[in-house]
């Protein structure tokens, strides 16, 4: 099957894996693994969200979609634009020249930002969020405190 992504997390999901290459292998298929550990991580993700949530919620004023569109615009982008080249010339072109803010946030909506970064930028994120929102009086506990799953 092309395309198949495993999470190998636990112990059970890499005999799942195993037992799947095996199969393959006994049917005469060649499989072909990638190891990928620079992406950002789901708990990174799960944290992102409910950051977002957190500051809706006391915010009152602005939706989660909103806070996302913000956080991805003015957070998100400037830590793409300084580190991933391919990024950056595409925004800078396709989009910066081109749209009004207004517009620049609706693109958040289409736009891969969050899902773009490493685990390491997407730590920075996170933090950048708690940090801007905190001195803008919002008080955030820092998702991985919390039961978020």
């Amino acid at each position: 099957m092309n395309g198949q992504s495993w999470w190998l997390d636990t112990d059970y999901k890499i005999k799942c894996f195993l037992d799947k290459v095996s199969d393959m292998r006994v049917n005469g298929l060649k499989p072909r693994a990638k190891l990928d550990t620079g992406s950002r991580t789901l708990d990174q993700n799960a944290m992102i969200n409910v950051l977002y949530g957190q500051i809706a919620a006391q915010k009152g004023d602005e939706t989660v979609n909103d806070i996302r569109r913000h956080c991805k615009a003015f957070y998100g982008i400037p830590i793409l634009l300084a580190e991933d080249s391919a990024f950056a010339a595409m925004y800078t072109k396709g989009i910066m020249a081109h749209l009004t803010t207004e517009e620049k946030l609706e693109a958040m909506d289409i736009l891969p930002v969050t899902s773009r970064m490493s685990k390491s930028q997407g730590s920075r994120y996170i933090d950048e969020v708690i940090r801007e929102y905190s001195k803008a009086g919002i008080s955030l506990t820092h998702p991985s405190e919390e039961n978020y799953g």
